[in-house]
């Protein structure tokens, strides 16, 4: 699934916010649900995407991408050094694939 994170997600969203950021901005529209969230694995890095009880991952492709995205989207309110502010930051289109549970009968 190909997902779309407009200027209007990034004007939007909530920095540091898992349910609410640009990115989970995107994931509502695209999907047409609530249930969005989006975070950083601590232990991997990996971006992990969690939709209605579905959990997804990032192309590998793109995954680099979406990771700085999210660093640069989370920080942005607090990094006066580098004047990172919404203005700056660039709309970003990557995919995702739904994970399949293999514990399922």
């Amino acid at each position: 699934v190909k997902i779309n994170v407009t200027e209007e997600d990034i004007k939007n969203g909530i920095p540091s916010d898992c349910r609410a950021c640009a990115i989970s901005q995107a994931l509502r529209r695209q999907f047409n649900t609530e249930e969005t969230y989006t975070m950083i694995s601590d232990e991997t890095g990996d971006v992990s995407i969690e939709i209605d009880d579905r959990k997804f991952q990032v192309n590998h492709m793109h995954e680099s991408d979406v990771v700085d995205f999210i660093f640069d989207f989370d920080n942005y309110a607090n990094d006066y050094f580098n004047n990172l502010n919404p203005e700056k930051l660039k709309p970003i289109t990557f995919e995702i694939e739904e994970l399949k549970n293999e514990n399922r009968s």
